[in-house]
């Protein structure tokens, strides 16, 4: 009886040990998500900085006398505004200023517009889902006109219709001429029952859907709407086609940098790497192919993660050539992600 006694202390101590440690754990882990969550706006601070005139004729020579231009969000300025690059000249300008968080960009089929997905609130993380709103900038006159409230993750549908997300789950097709819109999926409803990523309807056939579920079922997923059929594709995030709506790419976790661009062709799937760039920036996110599926830009950082804090760098490549020739675009501290790209006719 002594003994046990003297021994019920020291337990005692041991699951209060046990307890502490899982507390340090969980606040190492969760803490700064939560700060990025709700005051990454404190955290990010005005950078200087940009590519050096050897860094550009690098980049001209790569492309080889492309004509393009790509548009991506950055936080130079100390705010998330909205940015474009032309090539080859390499004029670099801010398109949006406004004291609120944009990103997303996408370029309309005739690339004479962006559209984009602005906070309602000074400072909305990328985590959140809402509130955002979609906004439709006119590259010619600067003109900016919304286009939908409470809508996230926009995406162009012809010339005449968008898609987004709204309220974290309804993926909604809307008309802009009339204003029409319509409810496509909702991942609340099962068997998903839970939140819908970077949904993107396919550029052939628009009754196949391209999304990242969160819920009971979890992953990147392909959906015939017509069909209610769906198929799951990896367990990875940021689901895209390609231009011929007969292969996709995501990312996925693995690599050099702890993430890497895979690839597939459909039915059946079979992932290969498509981009997983030696060197310290390969912790690789948002890749986007240009219209005609030869060129791929994306985000990639040497450190950190947080889509929207991390210093991200933009890079372009030519697809198929080898990693190594993908050119920078970026050269500065602050956070840039969520490019697109339009190439000129």
């Amino acid at each position: 009886m002594k003994e046990k006694l003297k021994k019920q202390p020291l337990k005692h101590w041991i699951i209060m040990g046990v307890l502490a440690l899982m507390l340090v754990v969980t606040a190492v882990h969760f803490g700064p998500r939560y700060l990025y969550s709700h005051f990454g706006d404190m955290v990010l601070g005005k950078v200087v900085g940009g590519l050096s005139p050897e860094q550009k004729d690098t980049v001209r020579r790569g492309t080889q006398g492309l004509k393009a231009k790509v548009v991506w969000s950055s936080s130079r300025s100390g705010n998330h505004e909205l940015y474009m690059l032309t090539l080859p000249d390499m004029e670099f300008r801010r398109l949006t200023h406004t004291d609120l968080v944009e990103y997303y960009s996408r370029f309309s089929p005739d690339g004479k517009k962006v559209i984009f997905a602005r906070s309602q609130l000074l400072w909305v993380s990328e985590r959140k889902l809402e509130p955002w709103d979609t906004y439709i900038l006119d590259l010619g006159t600067g003109e900016e006109t919304l286009a939908a409230k409470n809508a996230n993750y926009p995406q162009w549908v012809g010339a005449d219709k968008i898609s987004f997300l709204r309220g974290g789950s309804k993926v909604v097709l809307k008309e802009l001429t009339s204003g029409k819109e319509t409810v496509l999926y909702d991942t609340a409803q099962p068997p998903v029952e839970g939140t819908s990523h970077t949904p993107e309807l396919s550029p052939i056939n628009r009754g196949l859907l391209a999304f990242t579920a969160r819920g009971k079922l979890s992953g990147t997923m392909i959906l015939d709407l017509a069909a209610k059929k769906m198929e799951r594709i990896s367990g990875g995030c940021e689901l895209s086609w390609y231009p011929d709506g007969r292969r996709v790419l995501w990312v996925e976790n693995g690599g050099n940098g702890g993430n890497q661009i895979l690839h597939s062709a459909l039915n059946p799937v079979k992932p290969q790497v498509l981009m997983d760039l030696p060197g310290a920036y390969s912790h690789e996110y948002f890749p986007r192919l240009s219209p005609d599926g030869k060129w791929m830009v994306w985000g990639a950082a040497a450190k950190g993660h947080e889509h929207d804090i991390a210093d991200y760098e933009i890079f372009l490549w030519k697809v198929g050539t080898p990693w190594e020739t993908a050119m920078r675009l970026t050269q500065n501290q602050a956070n840039d992600r969520w490019p697109d790209i339009y190439i000129e006719k």
